[in-house]
């Protein structure tokens, strides 16, 4: 997704990070530029900040229950 502004806090996603394997996530913030984004993985409960900026890319699952 493009525009992180966009995700809902609590929105499913799947997270891919340069050089790791996708996790899936829920989002928990964005910042008002939209260029970082604070997400909580769902395996580990390790929450994350994400930066546009260093190519990581987040997608919706909306269809993940």
């Amino acid at each position: 997704m493009t525009n992180w502004l966009g995700l809902a806090a609590g929105a499913p996603v799947t997270v891919r990070r340069p050089g790791r394997e996708p996790a899936v996530a829920s989002v928990e913030l964005a910042t008002p530029d939209g260029q970082i984004l604070w997400v909580r993985y769902w395996f580990t409960a390790d929450r994350a900040m994400l930066h546009k900026a260093d190519g990581t890319e987040v997608w919706c699952e909306a269809d993940i229950a």
